[in-house]
């Protein structure tokens, strides 16, 4: 939110709070890429509804003009903070992908270590303490491997 709200903030810094619910507007009726859902519409159900509602602002002649160009305001806000928002995550994903490193290629046989980051419980379970673990144990034996999913099984002792 902070860096869709740095694209139009005023150089004092000192309108922030004015764009805000615009800001929030804009990123709760944006819709996930993963879930093809808006976050209002997977906690309410519903997409939000401004008032008024945008089928209202299709109408050109409302009765009063003052409301009119309030309205037409809000949408211009609403449609400026979405498209800097996308271009915000356009480049945090450009800037991300940037420093990212290409995925090892593993092949069944390789010999790898293993996280204990997720075994933890596992180690409290067995009434040992997890700070003292080691952080990577190993290494053990690919016995299935998925590369295009970055899905690998090992063939772990039986005390994991």
């Amino acid at each position: 939110m902070i860096e869709a709200l740095r694209h139009y903030v005023n150089l004092r810094q000192s309108d922030w709070a004015d764009h805000l619910i615009h800001v929030e507007a804009a990123m709760n009726n944006s819709v996930n890429a993963t879930t093809g859902k808006t976050p209002t519409e997977l906690v309410y159900g519903i997409p939000l509804r401004l008032i008024p509602s945008p089928n209202e602002l299709a109408k050109p002649d409302l009765d009063v003009p003052a409301v009119s160009d309030y309205i037409r305001q809000i949408q211009d806000n609403i449609s400026f903070a979405r498209d800097h928002h996308v271009e915000a995550k356009t480049r945090q994903t450009t800037y991300a992908n940037c420093s990212r490193r290409a995925e090892p290629e593993y092949k069944v046989g390789d010999k790898v270590y293993l996280e204990t980051k997720d075994l933890r419980v596992l180690i409290k379970q067995k009434g040992r303490s997890a700070k003292f673990y080691p952080r990577y144990v190993g290494p053990f034996e690919i016995s299935k491997a998925e590369p295009a999913t970055s899905n690998y099984t090992l063939k772990l002792p039986p005390e994991f």
